[in-house]
């Protein structure tokens, strides 16, 4: 199973659509297409070491009253 990022437009405005999640790139058009959403890629990977540097650094600075 592979994941497919979309998007979509709302006055005027893009907007980050859901994730497909289907076998091929013909069946995510096809689920993309009968939602009204852009199919932008394919998500290949994601490096979780620059995330959680970045949550980690996020949280550091956070200031809670």
């Amino acid at each position: 199973m592979k994941i497919f990022v979309t998007s979509f437009i709302w006055d005027d405005i893009e907007h980050a659509g859901p994730n497909i999640f289907a076998e091929d790139e013909k069946i995510a058009e096809a689920i993309a297409e009968y939602q009204g959403l852009q199919l932008n890629g394919e998500l290949q990977e994601i490096h979780s070491e620059e995330l959680y540097g970045f949550l980690k650094e996020f949280n550091e600075k956070r200031v809670i009253h």
